[in-house]
């Protein structure tokens, strides 16, 4: 009985666990650098559009996978000052460089 028992708390925890990651993250400000995605908590696995606030900005924006390749290259200015990027991965990092923030969300 007392098997059965903690068997189910820890199916019950593990459960729990598993559905309280973060399903959708909020907006996430950065300003020119190199981040890495997983210590900046973008979501992984679904699009992220990146944002400009300022109509005088130009940023360009390059992902970088985990073997050194570019998988995207971006770029924002008051023309487009939005735009949706494909889904990351772990591995992956986020070079930005330009003179204003972008917004992640």
């Amino acid at each position: 009985m007392k098997k059965s028992t903690i068997v189910f708390f820890i199916f019950l925890l593990l459960s729990f666990t598993n559905l309280a990651q973060n399903t959708s993250a909020a907006p996430i400000s950065l300003s020119q650098g190199i981040y890495n995605v997983r210590d900046i908590n973008l979501p992984i696995g679904s699009t992220v559009t990146a944002r400009i606030n300022d109509p005088n900005g130009r940023v360009i924006i390059f992902v970088i996978d985990n073997n050194q390749y570019m998988r995207e290259l971006t770029r924002l200015d008051s023309q487009s000052n939005e735009q949706t990027l494909k889904p990351f991965n772990y591995g992956y990092s986020v070079i930005i460089f330009g003179n204003t923030p972008v917004t992640f969300s």
